[in-house]
């Protein structure tokens, strides 16, 4: 394959997918920061998610939809519940996943994180990709060559939000100096899918590349964590996501089938349902309901 691209996912990455915090009075709000100019090719956001006002409104449900892409969490609030489940700690490696996680949300939530771009997070985290893939959260002494927990003290001890981004830059730029360079065929690789929101067969794929499938898939299970397969399952799902939200029901489930590149319907709507939860038609209704024509999750 003639040159690499690096993939462009800030637009779909999963924390992403929260409701804007525009004109937040009561209620979550949600604010993504960049990094510094050496973390771009890794790290998609610092993201915030608080808690804003008063504490009358009663706790909400999230949406946290699956993009490919590791994270690191950090609380600062109470305990987290996370799909019915509450989630002890202070810090946490999420993981790539397969499918939509559901954040509960109320007066008491109060968290910071890192997301790196899909297949970027390995030279921070220094451990295969897809030791750490599944739907729940890895606890921060899990892998304690990463001092998770000491980081967590120093974030807690720097309330300032400036100064805590500063030093999530000083931590990931320390580990990046002493880390393995990406495999370019592994950014290629991502580019292409991400360029074909996941349509074209892993084969099409592997024909521009200048090693062969079971390379790539060793590439994917350490950088991401996730088959080459099962990663553009996602961003399938995730442009389907976005067709629907863009349209709503101006635009027959059916065209929007065919738009991301399925012909069989009960394919279409197996995948949808196994990745985000709902079928097709019930995340239309979700949004719709939830938002009405100006759908943001």
């Amino acid at each position: 394959m003639s040159g690499v691209s690096q993939p462009d996912l800030a637009g779909s990455i999963g924390i992403g997918n929260f409701r804007p915090a525009q004109a937040v009075t009561v209620g979550l709000k949600l604010e993504r920061y960049a990094p510094g100019a050496a973390l771009r090719p890794y790290v998609q956001c610092y993201w915030q998610a608080r808690w804003q006002g008063g504490g009358g409104k009663s706790a909400g449900m999230e949406l946290l939809h699956p993009d490919g892409a590791t994270g690191l969490l950090f609380n600062f609030g109470a305990t987290l519940e996370r799909d019915g489940e509450r989630v002890h700690g202070d810090c946490w490696i999420d993981g790539p996943k397969r499918s939509t996680a559901r954040l509960a949300v109320g007066t008491s939530l109060d968290l910071l994180g890192v997301r790196f771009l899909p297949g970027m997070a390995f030279p921070f985290v220094g451990d295969t990709l897809s030791a750490l893939a599944g739907e729940g959260l890895t606890p921060g002494d899990a892998l304690r060559r990463l001092e998770l927990d000491a980081l967590h003290e120093r974030l807690w001890r720097t309330p300032d939000l400036a100064e805590r981004l500063a030093l999530l830059d000083e931590y990931l730029l320390d580990r990046l100096r002493h880390s393995e360079r990406v495999p370019s065929g592994l950014m290629a690789s991502l580019g292409w899918l991400q360029r074909h929101h996941g349509q074209g067969s892993i084969a099409a794929l592997v024909d521009e590349l200048p090693f062969g499938q079971r390379r790539l898939e060793r590439l994917f299970q350490r950088h991401v964590g996730l088959s080459p397969k099962r990663y553009a399952r996602l961003l399938r799902v995730a442009h389907s996501r976005e067709l629907i939200k863009q349209s709503g029901a101006t635009t027959s489930l059916t065209d929007t089938a065919f738009a991301v590149g399925y012909f069989d319907q009960s394919h279409f709507i197996h995948d949808f349902k196994a990745v985000t939860g709902f079928t097709p038609g019930g995340y239309l209704d979700h949004v719709q309901r939830r938002y009405g024509r100006q759908a943001q999750q």
